[in-house]
């Protein structure tokens, strides 16, 4: 997929640096943005879609020669192990059989889960393709023979497709704009034999990619998304052609969506959609179309040895999680050589299935929650409607909902005849939760309204034993010197959010909490520990002051510290609301030290 490491960087040849210029959108070919909101309707609908990841790596299964390669990406093999693509070819052909492939099982498995569109690896960056392309390179070539691997008479990217339009889906091609075969690529192995005396000619590369788009758009029907991988600062936009790649292809496909990945970085704005890969932006992409794609265990193609499945309550979170903040969920699945998905996928979709069969209402054509975060859940809404997704329901068994808006009726979703209980408080609204709710779970409850939701100002209140958690999630930032939220990456999925960015002394935080509780409380910070990160913090609540300095750390990771200890007096228990601000009082590092949560312990 999208990153590259050094050690791979080391074993490619470098592409010649042609330009590294700021991109426009769509590099400005004319009918791209004239015709997006009507190109991109079915999209913003769909919000659910698989990812099918299926080549020559899939025949590995992340080994080579009996070695195990532990990296996230099987279908990167052919560099882990480094292989010669000629010798990689010559041991995978044979073994890429797709003899067990039933493309109207994989189309059915989708339906069943509730999908409403499928990308499918047309070719990834070894440059094999699984469609018939009739360029002469793939045809015939002297470093692997040819590059089309589907078996003799077949075509396995046409019959995918053709299996998904008529179970009704969408369909989509992945393309990498990658090669590691192509000797006039950017990015051929250096351990690939060259002609003695010769260079790559881009020139040639960029046809080839040129034809092989053609070949997509013009000879499978339809084509709804056109998926490129990958770009870099100096490989990106017109080095790919795209100025002639894009006037074409929307002549040949008025209709298609084409992601951002003809530039660099996965959250620019050109193209259609950005390209999140394996983390939800904490934020989401406001002003942007967007799609999180994510696996189900590690790697994206199949790996026999990666048994980290997530489970069901993790991928419904990432799900969830995605829908709430605006992007649709792309989740892949990595059948084998012989095309069979793993057992632990079919369950987890089969899973899915099973909730989206009940409450597919709370995510097809939703747009992102008016709540900046929810402690029990997330939310969708619509016209009239809010959908309350509640994976921790509260133990007293009532949920509470910052919210303003009258909320004319309120029922678990696939029950509407059974209202529930909803009364107002000064934090807004509360729910009472049924009892005996045996629905799959999470659950979710519709709540009626008229108008436009208005929302509250959120207090944080204590959990059961005293304590109180200001999470970054949760904070309010303020300033003008580039403090945000920092998130999860591709690498690092289960990153926790952080206050980052944080370079200027007039930037603050704060938080407004409900203490049930008099009394002292010690302060915890967790925070990232970093060698040019170091900074004073003062915090402020009621008349307390306490200041602390965190210092750059030796070695990277988060930490947790105790900063010293706040008294909240009887007299603030009556308030509203308490307000903890959070100040930089100093900055000796290149930022202060990214900020996890704070979390108040009553002693």
């Amino acid at each position: 997929m999208k990153k590259i490491t050094l050690s791979f960087i080391l074993m490619l040849s470098t592409a010649t640096s042609i330009f590294a210029q700021e991109s426009k959108p769509y590099e400005g070919v004319p009918g791209w943005e004239a015709s997006k909101d009507q190109r991109m309707k079915w999209f913003r609908e769909a919000r659910f879609g698989l990812f099918i990841h299926w080549g020559l790596y899939s025949a590995a299964g992340g080994s080579w020669n009996g070695k195990v390669y532990p990296q996230h990406y099987a279908e990167w093999i052919e560099t882990w192990a480094n292989v010669p693509s000629k010798e990689y070819s010559e041991t995978l052909k044979p073994k890429f059989t797709a003899a067990k492939f039933k493309p109207e099982v994989w189309a059915a498995l989708a339906k069943e889960a509730g999908m409403k569109y499928m990308v499918i690896t047309s070719r990834h960056h070894e440059g094999f393709s699984i469609f018939n392309s009739k360029a002469p390179y793939s045809l015939n070539n002297p470093v692997t023979g040819g590059t089309n691997i589907s078996p003799k008479g077949r075509d396995l990217y046409g019959e995918t497709v053709a299996a998904f339009k008529k179970a009704g889906l969408k369909t989509g091609a992945y393309y990498s704009l990658l090669d590691w075969q192509h000797p006039d690529s950017y990015h051929t192995f250096r351990n690939n034999p060259r002609v003695p005396g010769t260079k790559p000619n881009h020139e040639v590369y960029k046809n080839y990619l040129y034809d092989q788009v053609k070949e997509l758009a013009q000879n499978y029907g339809k084509m709804d998304v056109l998926w490129l991988d990958y770009s870099g600062r100096d490989t990106q936009g017109e080095t790919w052609g795209t100025k002639r790649i894009l006037t074409d292809l929307i002549k040949w496909q008025p209709g298609i969506i084409v992601n951002n990945r003809f530039w660099d970085g996965l959250e620019n704005k050109n193209g259609d959609i950005g390209t999140p890969e394996k983390y939800v932006p904490p934020a989401g992409l406001p002003g942007m179309d967007w799609e999180v794609s994510h696996t189900m265990n590690e790697s994206y193609g199949y790996s026999a040895h990666d048994q980290n499945w997530k489970s069901y309550d993790k991928m419904m979170n990432l799900f969830l999680e995605t829908v709430s903040k605006g992007g649709n969920f792309l989740l892949n699945i990595g059948p084998d050589g012989e095309g069979q998905i793993p057992e632990q996928g079919v369950k987890i979709l089969k899973e899915i299935g099973a909730w989206m069969k009940v409450n597919n209402e709370a995510v097809y054509g939703t747009t992102a929650s008016p709540f900046s975060s929810l402690d029990w859940g997330y939310a969708t809404q619509k016209p009239g409607k809010l959908y309350l997704e509640v994976f921790n329901p509260p133990a007293n068994g009532v949920l509470d909902l910052p919210l303003s808006s009258a909320i004319n009726k309120a029922y678990i979703l696939g029950a509407k005849g059974k209202a529930l209980l909803v009364k107002t408080s000064a934090n807004g609204k509360t729910i009472q939760l049924p009892a005996d709710f045996s629905g799959p779970k999470p659950m979710v409850i519709v709540t009626e309204i008229k108008g436009k939701p208005v929302v509250l100002a959120q207090q944080l209140s204590s959990l059961k034993d005293g304590s109180i958690v200001l999470n970054a999630n949760n904070a309010k930032l303020t300033g003008t010197g580039g403090i945000k939220l920092k998130g999860a990456s591709t690498h690092d999925p289960n990153r926790p959010n952080t206050i980052a960015f944080w370079t200027n002394k007039n930037d603050h935080a704060y938080w407004d909490l409900k203490i049930q509780k008099p009394g002292k409380y010690k302060v915890m910070i967790n925070y990232f520990a970093a060698g040019d990160a170091a900074g004073s913090l003062q915090f402020k609540l009621e008349s307390n002051l306490l200041n602390y300095t965190i210092p750059a750390g030796n070695t990277a990771g988060f930490k947790d510290v105790e900063a010293g200890v706040i008294e909240v007096s009887q007299q603030a228990i009556g308030a509203a609301s308490l307000r903890l601000e959070l100040k930089a009082t100093g900055i000796t590092g290149k930022a202060m030290p990214e900020i996890s949560s704070i979390t108040l312990k009553p002693i």
